[in-house]
């Protein structure tokens, strides 16, 4: 471990949450570790309370799904990518490292890039989303010009996302208890207001379960993607914390948050089903309460940048990209500001749709590989080599790990005749009338063959000599 990482690591045990983190994707050391499994709720619920859940959960009005239709499909997947995600911040207090460099033990040191680079894109992606979304609410309220409130915006996030790891879970806590105070007032208000004409569905047969399973993948997109983070924000708890209350809080955090905005947004656009959900505050709230609600979401869109620019971050480390933390996040949050700047506006929300989709297809079959190795191959991280491992480009897993880069490869490829979206139908979606089922098709092939492949090839290993070996690291003398 260098200098500037040991020098971290003491700040943020010491509690100094104003030093800038610059531990980067360095193993935490076991003595340096801290925190309780259940800081992994707030951690996970406070980034999703901003607009985009509100959007994403109103999208099943105008297809005419109705209050009812878009609610089931939103629990259903919010439940299903939210439990993967939870899995994932299991394994960082065993290995106590960012989610994305455990990757190297099933893809290899060289061949996890290709996960990691597809995973930059969905940071950059999200950063330039609640940028979007959080300047366009605030702008609209504080009747500022569009652009220089994006640059504030962009200025506030890049700067929490300077100061890493406690900071962000500091914010996490404080966005939590004033969102839950605020949704809490919305969601009372919306109930004694009653729902509006687009509450019962429109859409009915073989229309009403394409237009579930449309907004179905949409929000499953949404929630499974935040696995690639998940580990980012567990790896500095305790490595005694029990694996299952740490994948109970994390789940539980996503799964509340996700699944109150969207509702909240299935419920307010009942109020115009054919109109902007941005309008049907002014329907559901007095103006005050408005403007107190739209508040507060437009400025949790920051601490949300920050947690993507952080994790951008670590998946540029995780490609051996010789820079600095901070120079990441800040060059990451350069690229979302000027991809808000030219993207912002009416046609923003189609675009976000896709891009969910589309980026989301690789993570459910690399998912699937990184929790076959974790929790199978590798018996929950008790059978991992030692640490030193994963940051040597020479070391046991190698340079390419080749039943991890054909079951991700392979998992792509065979899920395309089964993608259905703007941008592409396949074959087999077309024939379903354009249901999307490529996400558990990819998922299914890349885990069965990792399972059946990833194992055979890797050479046991002496778990004597590695425990020794550990033994012999911890040893004072």
């Amino acid at each position: 471990m260098n200098q500037d990482s040991s020098r971290t690591s003491t700040e943020v045990a010491s509690g100094n949450s104003l030093a800038l983190e610059r531990h980067g994707i360095a193993h935490v050391p076991e003595d340096r570790r801290y925190g309780r499994p259940r800081s992994q709720f707030t951690v996970r619920f406070a980034p999703v309370i901003y607009l985009a859940g509100i959007f994403i959960g109103s999208s099943g009005g105008p297809l005419g799904l109705g209050f009812a239709g878009s609610v089931s499909a939103i629990v259903l997947a919010n439940l299903l990518g939210s439990i993967g995600t939870g899995l994932c911040a299991a394994m960082g207090p065993r290995l106590g490292m960012p989610q994305l460099p455990m990757g190297r033990a099933a893809f290899g040191y060289v061949g996890n890039y290709l996960p990691s680079v597809l995973s930059l894109l969905v940071f950059i992606g999200y950063y330039s989303a609640g940028t979007v979304l959080g300047s366009e609410s605030l702008s609209a309220l504080l009747h500022t010009p569009y652009a220089p409130t994006v640059v504030v915006v962009a200025a506030l996030s890049i700067l929490i996302g300077l100061y890493g790891y406690r900071i962000l879970h500091i914010a996490g806590r404080v966005i939590t208890n004033l969102s839950i105070a605020v949704l809490t007032v919305v969601s009372v208000a919306l109930l004694i207001h009653g729902g509006g004409s687009g509450t019962h569905a429109t859409a009915s047969g073989s229309h009403f379960w394409l237009a579930w399973l449309l907004l179905f993948t949409a929000v499953f997109g949404y929630t499974a993607s935040w696995a690639p983070y998940a580990s980012d924000y567990s790896r500095y708890l305790p490595k005694n914390s029990k694996q299952s209350s740490v994948a109970t809080a994390a789940t539980l955090g996503l799964f509340c948050s996700t699944t109150w905005m969207m509702v909240l947004g299935a419920g307010l656009i009942t109020l115009a089903p054919k109109g902007d959900v941005l309008d049907t505050f002014a329907i559901a709230l007095p103006d005050w309460l408005r403007y107190v609600v739209l508040l507060v979401l437009g400025l949790s869109a920051i601490p949300h940048n920050s947690v993507n620019l952080y994790s951008g971050a670590m998946a540029t480390l995780t490609c051996n990209l010789k820079l600095p933390q901070w120079v990441t996040v800040t060059i990451g949050g350069l690229i979302g500001l000027v991809i808000a700047l030219a993207f912002g506006g009416s046609s923003f929300m189609p675009h976000f749709m896709l891009f969910l989709t589309v980026i989301s297809y690789y993570i459910t079959p690399w998912l699937a590989v990184l929790l076959v190795d974790y929790f199978i191959s590798r018996r929950s991280g008790r059978d991992y080599p030692p640490v030193e491992n994963f940051y040597n480009p020479r070391g046991v897993f190698g340079s390419f790990g080749v039943p991890g880069l054909t079951a991700l490869i392979v998992g792509i490829i065979v899920s395309i005749p089964f993608m259905g979206n703007a941008f592409y139908t396949g074959p087999i979606a077309n024939q379903l009338h354009g249901a999307d089922f490529s996400y558990f098709v990819g998922a299914a092939v890349a885990g069965v063959i990792y399972a059946a492949w990833g194992k055979k090839s890797r050479a046991p290993l002496d778990v004597a000599a590695i425990n020794r070996e550990r033994a012999s690291a911890s040893d004072p003398a």
